[in-house]
C-alpha cells in the first residue's frame, strides 16, 4: 500500500484549543492542541483574527509533517494556504530534510526528497511581522521534564533572569496527565513566575495504524521540537513574552553517522541542533 496525498481537511480555532483534521488518502486523523490558560477570542481581540489564523496555520502545517512518515507524494495545504507565505514553505522543506534523515536511513529510502506541497496558484499571502504587545522581559522556558530543561531554568534562576515555564505534553510520550505530573515535580526545584501548560493529543500516534497497514515502515517520525516552538507563540502573544528559551543537548549538533548512499550526515536529533534552531529563530 502507498499513500498518495496527505491533506489538511479542517482547522478549527476553539476558545482554548486548536482542532486539526488530517487525511492520508482515505484515512483521517485528529490532532488537538490545548492551551490551559489562553483564550483565543481575547487573543484575537488584542491582536487580530488574521494574526491568530496565521499562527494556527503554521501549527497545522508543521503538525502535519508527521504524516510524511508515510512517504506521500503530495501534501495538500489548500485549506490554510491563504495564511501561509512562501518563506514558511521553504522552512518546512528544510526542517523536513533535516528531521527525516533517520527515517530515510531506517527505511533505505534514497529517492524521496519529501512531499510536493499542493496549493492553488496565487493563494499564498505576503506575511508581515507584528510586534508582541507588553514588552514583558520574562523568558518563557520550555519544559518537557528532561535534564536539559531543568539545567536551563537553574541557569536562568542563578543569573536572576525572570522566567516562566511552559509545560509541554504530547501523545508521542504517553498520557498527558502522567507527563504533566512528572513535569510539575521537576518544576518544584525552580521558581518560575508563572507556569503554563500545553497538551497535544494525537490519534495518528495513538492508533496501531502503521503496524496494521504499513508493517514494513520503521515507525512515525514527529518533529515535536520545531512544532513546539510554533505552539509556544500563542502563549508569548498572550503574556507579552519577548523571549523563548528551549534547551537541548549540545550533542544534537553532531550526526550519528554519514550515509554514503545519500552522501549526507544522518542526525537523530537534528531538530534540536543549532542549525534547526537558527532557521526557526530567523524565520520567527
Amino acid at each position: 500500500m502507498k499513500i498518495k496525498t496527505i491533506k489538511i481537511h479542517q482547522l478549527t480555532i476553539h476558545e482554548h484549543h486548536l482542532d486539526i483534521i488530517y487525511g492520508a488518502d482515505n484515512f483521517n486523523f485528529s490532532t488537538k492542541v490545548f492551551y490551559h490558560d489562553v483564550s483565543f477570542s481575547l487573543l484575537a481581540s488584542k491582536y487580530s483574527q488574521a494574526v491568530i489564523n496565521q499562527i494556527a496555520a503554521y501549527i497545522a502545517l508543521f503538525e502535519g509533517m508527521k504524516l510524511c512518515s508515510l512517504f506521500p507524494k503530495y501534501y495538500d495545504i489548500n485549506l490554510v494556504a491563504e495564511n501561509l507565505s512562501q518563506p514558511v514553505l521553504e522552512l518546512f522543506a528544510k526542517i523536513y530534510q533535516g528531521v527525516f534523515g533517520q527515517h530515510w536511513y531506517e527505511n533505505n529510502i534514497t529517492d524521496y526528497p519529501g512531499p510536493e506541497l499542493i496549493y492553488s496558484q496565487g493563494s499564498l499571502s505576503n506575511s508581515k511581522p507584528i510586534s508582541i504587545f507588553g514588552g514583558n522581559s520574562t523568558v518563557l522556558a520550555g519544559c518537557g521534564g528532561g535534564k536539559d530543561s531543568i539545567v536551563a531554568m537553574k541557569m536562568l534562576q542563578e543569573a536572576d533572569v525572570p522566567f516562566a515555564s511552559m509545560q509541554y505534553s504530547h501523545s508521542v510520550y504517553g498520557k498527558a496527565d502522567i507527563q504533566h505530573n512528572l513535569i510539575s515535580g521537576v518544576l518544584e526545584y525552580v521558581t518560575p513566575l508563572k507556569k503554563h501548560k500545553i497538551s497535544i493529543y494525537d490519534d495518528f500516534i495513538d492508533y496501531p495504524f502503521l503496524q496494521l497497514y504499513f508493517p514494513d515502515n520503521s515507525g512515525i517520525t514527529v518533529p515535536e521540537t520545531p512544532v513546539s516552538i510554533f505552539e509556544s507563540l500563542p502563549l508569548m502573544l498572550n503574556e507579552g513574552y519577548n523571549y523563548l528559551a528551549l534547551a537541548h543537548e549540545k550533542s544534537a549538533n553532531t550526526g550519528n553517522l554519514f550515509w554514503e548512499k545519500l552522501g549526507k550526515e544522518v542526525n537523530h536529533q537534528w531538530g534540536k541542533g543549532y542549525e534547526a534552531e537558527k532557521e526557526l529563530n530567523e524565520f520567527i
